[in-house]
Protein backbone atom coordinates (compact mmCIF):
# COMPACT_ATOMS: atom_id res chain seq x y z
CA UNK A 1 0.00 0.00 0.00
CA UNK A 2 1.44 3.36 -0.98
CA UNK A 3 -0.85 6.01 0.58
CA UNK A 4 -4.26 6.90 2.02
CA UNK A 5 -5.50 10.45 2.44
CA UNK A 6 -8.75 12.05 3.61
CA UNK A 7 -9.50 15.55 2.24
CA UNK A 8 -5.82 15.92 1.40
CA UNK A 9 -4.64 14.89 4.88
CA UNK A 10 -2.39 11.81 5.05
CA UNK A 11 -3.79 9.12 7.35
CA UNK A 12 -0.93 6.74 6.54
CA UNK A 13 2.63 7.57 5.59
CA UNK A 14 2.93 8.26 1.87
CA UNK A 15 5.45 6.01 0.12
CA UNK A 16 8.28 7.81 -1.64
CA UNK A 17 8.83 7.52 -5.38
CA UNK A 18 12.19 5.85 -4.62
CA UNK A 19 10.56 3.19 -2.41
CA UNK A 20 7.91 2.47 -5.03
CA UNK A 21 10.50 2.17 -7.81
CA UNK A 22 12.64 -0.15 -5.66
CA UNK A 23 9.62 -2.24 -4.50
CA UNK A 24 10.85 -1.59 -0.95
CA UNK A 25 8.17 -2.58 1.60
CA UNK A 26 9.99 -0.68 4.36
CA UNK A 27 9.17 2.53 2.50
CA UNK A 28 5.47 1.82 1.97
CA UNK A 29 2.39 3.01 3.83
CA UNK A 30 1.66 -0.51 5.09
CA UNK A 31 2.57 -4.13 4.39
CA UNK A 32 1.20 -7.58 5.38
CA UNK A 33 2.64 -9.84 8.06
CA UNK A 34 2.27 -13.55 7.25
CA UNK A 35 2.90 -16.35 8.30
CA UNK A 36 4.30 -14.68 11.44
CA UNK A 37 5.13 -11.20 12.72
CA UNK A 38 8.18 -9.55 14.21
CA UNK A 39 11.28 -11.64 14.92
CA UNK A 40 12.19 -15.32 15.07
CA UNK A 41 15.42 -15.53 17.08
CA UNK A 42 18.46 -16.48 15.01
CA UNK A 43 16.08 -17.59 12.23
CA UNK A 44 15.51 -20.95 13.94
CA UNK A 45 12.44 -22.45 15.62
CA UNK A 46 11.16 -25.75 16.87
CA UNK A 47 7.90 -27.34 15.73
CA UNK A 48 6.52 -30.84 16.31
CA UNK A 49 9.87 -32.13 17.55
CA UNK A 50 11.89 -30.71 14.66
CA UNK A 51 14.18 -27.70 14.46
CA UNK A 52 13.73 -25.55 11.37
CA UNK A 53 16.33 -23.10 10.09
CA UNK A 54 14.95 -20.35 7.85
CA UNK A 55 16.62 -17.55 5.93
CA UNK A 56 17.57 -14.42 7.93
CA UNK A 57 16.08 -11.47 6.07
CA UNK A 58 16.94 -8.31 8.02
CA UNK A 59 20.73 -7.81 8.00
CA UNK A 60 22.74 -7.20 10.05
CA UNK A 61 20.39 -8.90 12.52
CA UNK A 62 20.70 -12.71 12.66
CA UNK A 63 16.93 -13.06 13.00
CA UNK A 64 14.14 -13.65 10.50
CA UNK A 65 11.53 -10.90 10.63
CA UNK A 66 7.94 -10.13 9.53
CA UNK A 67 7.32 -13.41 7.67
CA UNK A 68 7.49 -13.68 3.89
CA UNK A 69 4.37 -11.89 2.66
CA UNK A 70 6.00 -8.46 2.87
CA UNK A 71 8.71 -9.39 0.33
CA UNK A 72 6.68 -11.72 -1.92
CA UNK A 73 4.93 -10.96 -5.20
CA UNK A 74 1.14 -11.14 -4.80
CA UNK A 75 -1.28 -11.82 -7.65
CA UNK A 76 -4.12 -9.37 -8.33
CA UNK A 77 -7.43 -11.23 -8.35
CA UNK A 78 -9.70 -8.18 -8.30
CA UNK A 79 -9.09 -4.44 -8.66
CA UNK A 80 -11.74 -1.73 -8.42
CA UNK A 81 -11.66 1.87 -7.25
CA UNK A 82 -12.95 0.84 -3.80
CA UNK A 83 -11.75 -2.79 -3.50
CA UNK A 84 -8.63 -4.81 -4.22
CA UNK A 85 -8.08 -8.54 -3.68
CA UNK A 86 -4.55 -9.97 -3.72
CA UNK A 87 -3.48 -13.61 -3.34
CA UNK A 88 -0.28 -15.46 -2.50
CA UNK A 89 0.41 -19.20 -2.81
CA UNK A 90 3.44 -20.38 -0.84
CA UNK A 91 4.63 -23.95 -1.35
CA UNK A 92 7.36 -24.03 1.30
CA UNK A 93 11.00 -23.02 0.83
CA UNK A 94 14.08 -21.84 2.71
CA UNK A 95 12.23 -18.71 3.86
CA UNK A 96 9.39 -20.71 5.47
CA UNK A 97 9.02 -24.50 5.39
CA UNK A 98 5.22 -24.83 5.50
CA UNK A 99 2.76 -24.35 2.62
CA UNK A 100 -0.07 -21.84 2.92
CA UNK A 101 -2.36 -19.72 0.75
CA UNK A 102 -2.94 -16.09 1.74
CA UNK A 103 -5.39 -13.41 0.67
CA UNK A 104 -5.49 -9.64 1.23
CA UNK A 105 -8.78 -7.79 0.75
CA UNK A 106 -8.62 -3.98 0.82
CA UNK A 107 -11.95 -2.15 1.05
CA UNK A 108 -12.32 1.63 0.90
CA UNK A 109 -15.19 3.95 1.84
CA UNK A 110 -15.10 7.77 2.10
CA UNK A 111 -13.80 7.62 5.70
CA UNK A 112 -12.66 4.01 6.29
CA UNK A 113 -9.90 1.74 5.06
CA UNK A 114 -10.28 -1.95 5.91
CA UNK A 115 -7.59 -4.54 5.23
CA UNK A 116 -8.45 -8.19 5.87
CA UNK A 117 -5.55 -10.62 5.71
CA UNK A 118 -6.20 -14.35 5.91
CA UNK A 119 -4.06 -17.45 5.42
CA UNK A 120 -5.03 -21.12 5.02
CA UNK A 121 -2.82 -24.01 6.16
CA UNK A 122 -2.07 -26.19 3.12
CA UNK A 123 -0.17 -28.84 5.04
CA UNK A 124 -1.59 -32.18 6.22
CA UNK A 125 -0.67 -31.36 9.84
CA UNK A 126 -1.07 -28.51 12.30
CA UNK A 127 1.29 -25.67 11.42
CA UNK A 128 2.19 -22.27 12.85
CA UNK A 129 0.34 -19.64 10.84
CA UNK A 130 -0.63 -16.11 11.82
CA UNK A 131 -1.58 -12.84 10.14
CA UNK A 132 -0.92 -9.23 11.10
CA UNK A 133 -0.46 -5.73 9.73
CA UNK A 134 2.43 -3.26 9.65
CA UNK A 135 1.07 0.24 8.93
CA UNK A 136 3.11 3.45 9.15
CA UNK A 137 1.51 6.69 10.39
CA UNK A 138 2.69 10.32 10.22
CA UNK A 139 4.47 11.14 13.48
CA UNK A 140 4.37 14.94 13.47
CA UNK A 141 2.04 16.12 16.24
CA UNK A 142 0.64 12.61 16.84
CA UNK A 143 -0.63 11.28 20.15
CA UNK A 144 -1.27 7.54 20.61
CA UNK A 145 -3.83 6.06 23.01
CA UNK A 146 -4.82 2.44 23.64
CA UNK A 147 -5.44 -0.08 26.41
CA UNK A 148 -3.39 -3.24 27.06
CA UNK A 149 -2.55 -5.53 29.98
CA UNK A 150 1.22 -5.99 29.58
CA UNK A 151 4.19 -4.60 27.70
CA UNK A 152 7.20 -6.69 26.72
CA UNK A 153 10.39 -4.56 26.64
CA UNK A 154 13.04 -5.86 24.23
CA UNK A 155 16.51 -6.96 25.23
CA UNK A 156 19.72 -5.97 23.43
CA UNK A 157 18.92 -8.48 20.66
CA UNK A 158 15.44 -6.99 20.13
CA UNK A 159 13.72 -10.04 21.65
CA UNK A 160 11.10 -9.69 24.42
CA UNK A 161 12.14 -9.86 28.05
CA UNK A 162 9.79 -10.54 30.98
CA UNK A 163 6.52 -8.62 30.78
CA UNK A 164 5.64 -5.51 32.75
CA UNK A 165 2.06 -5.18 33.97
CA UNK A 166 0.33 -1.94 33.00
CA UNK A 167 -1.39 -0.94 36.23
CA UNK A 168 -4.31 1.01 34.78
CA UNK A 169 -4.13 -0.62 31.31
CA UNK A 170 -3.92 2.84 29.72
CA UNK A 171 -1.15 3.75 27.29
CA UNK A 172 -1.27 7.42 26.29
CA UNK A 173 1.68 9.46 25.04
CA UNK A 174 2.88 11.98 22.50
CA UNK A 175 4.78 10.04 19.86
CA UNK A 176 7.61 12.57 19.65
CA UNK A 177 8.30 12.21 23.39
CA UNK A 178 8.85 8.44 23.61
CA UNK A 179 11.10 6.03 21.71
CA UNK A 180 9.71 2.49 21.68
CA UNK A 181 10.06 -0.81 19.86
CA UNK A 182 7.89 -2.88 22.13
CA UNK A 183 5.18 -5.54 22.06
CA UNK A 184 1.96 -5.29 24.05
CA UNK A 185 -0.36 -8.17 24.97
CA UNK A 186 -3.91 -8.12 26.23
CA UNK A 187 -4.71 -5.33 23.77
CA UNK A 188 -8.42 -4.72 23.40
CA UNK A 189 -8.12 -4.20 19.64
CA UNK A 190 -8.80 -0.45 19.64
CA UNK A 191 -6.29 2.41 19.38
CA UNK A 192 -6.60 6.11 18.59
CA UNK A 193 -4.13 8.43 16.96
CA UNK A 194 -4.89 12.11 17.41
CA UNK A 195 -3.33 14.94 15.44
CA UNK A 196 -4.39 18.58 15.81
CA UNK A 197 -6.66 18.49 12.76
CA UNK A 198 -7.73 14.84 12.53
CA UNK A 199 -8.10 11.57 14.43
CA UNK A 200 -7.79 7.97 13.34
CA UNK A 201 -9.36 5.03 15.13
CA UNK A 202 -7.72 1.64 14.62
CA UNK A 203 -9.82 -1.48 15.16
CA UNK A 204 -8.60 -5.06 14.92
CA UNK A 205 -9.60 -8.60 15.88
CA UNK A 206 -6.19 -9.62 17.21
CA UNK A 207 -5.06 -9.08 20.82
CA UNK A 208 -1.41 -8.11 20.48
CA UNK A 209 0.22 -4.97 19.15
CA UNK A 210 3.76 -3.81 18.43
CA UNK A 211 4.49 -0.11 18.86
CA UNK A 212 7.48 1.32 17.02
CA UNK A 213 8.30 5.00 17.52
CA UNK A 214 11.86 5.57 16.21
CA UNK A 215 13.50 8.72 17.57
CA UNK A 216 13.33 11.66 15.18
CA UNK A 217 11.58 9.71 12.40
CA UNK A 218 8.67 11.23 10.46
CA UNK A 219 6.65 8.05 10.95
CA UNK A 220 5.68 5.54 13.64
CA UNK A 221 3.85 2.20 13.78
CA UNK A 222 1.21 0.47 15.81
CA UNK A 223 1.00 -3.03 14.36
CA UNK A 224 -1.99 -5.31 15.03
CA UNK A 225 -0.52 -8.81 15.43
CA UNK A 226 -1.61 -12.20 16.77
CA UNK A 227 1.39 -13.21 18.87
CA UNK A 228 4.50 -11.95 20.66
CA UNK A 229 7.88 -11.67 18.93
CA UNK A 230 9.73 -15.00 18.87
CA UNK A 231 6.57 -16.90 19.85
CA UNK A 232 4.87 -18.98 17.16
CA UNK A 233 1.81 -19.49 19.32
CA UNK A 234 -0.95 -19.60 16.69
CA UNK A 235 -1.54 -23.21 15.61
CA UNK A 236 -3.77 -23.82 12.59
CA UNK A 237 -5.21 -27.21 11.61
CA UNK A 238 -5.02 -28.59 8.05
CA UNK A 239 -7.34 -26.68 5.74
CA UNK A 240 -8.19 -24.12 8.42
CA UNK A 241 -7.32 -20.42 8.31
CA UNK A 242 -6.16 -17.55 10.48
CA UNK A 243 -7.40 -14.02 9.87
CA UNK A 244 -6.49 -10.52 11.04
CA UNK A 245 -8.54 -7.47 10.12
CA UNK A 246 -7.31 -3.87 10.43
CA UNK A 247 -9.95 -1.15 10.11
CA UNK A 248 -8.82 2.49 10.02
CA UNK A 249 -11.61 5.02 10.60
CA UNK A 250 -10.98 8.73 10.06
CA UNK A 251 -12.76 11.05 12.50
CA UNK A 252 -12.70 14.67 13.64
CA UNK A 253 -9.94 15.27 16.20
CA UNK A 254 -11.10 15.04 19.82
CA UNK A 255 -8.93 14.20 22.80
CA UNK A 256 -12.05 13.45 24.78
CA UNK A 257 -13.19 10.71 22.40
Amino acid sequence: MTLWTIDGQPMLRTASAEAIAAHDPLGMASFPLVPYSNRIADARFGWAGQTHAITPNFPPEPHAIHGIGWTSEWAVREARDDRVVLTLDHHGDARWPFAFAAEQVVDLTPDTLTVTLSAQNREAFDAPLACGHHPYFPAAGARLRFAAERRWPPDARMLPRDPVEIADREVDFAVAERTLDCAFSGWDGIARIVWSERMLQIESDVDHAVVYTPAGAPHFCIEPVAHLPNALSVRVAPGESHRATMRLIAQAASFGA
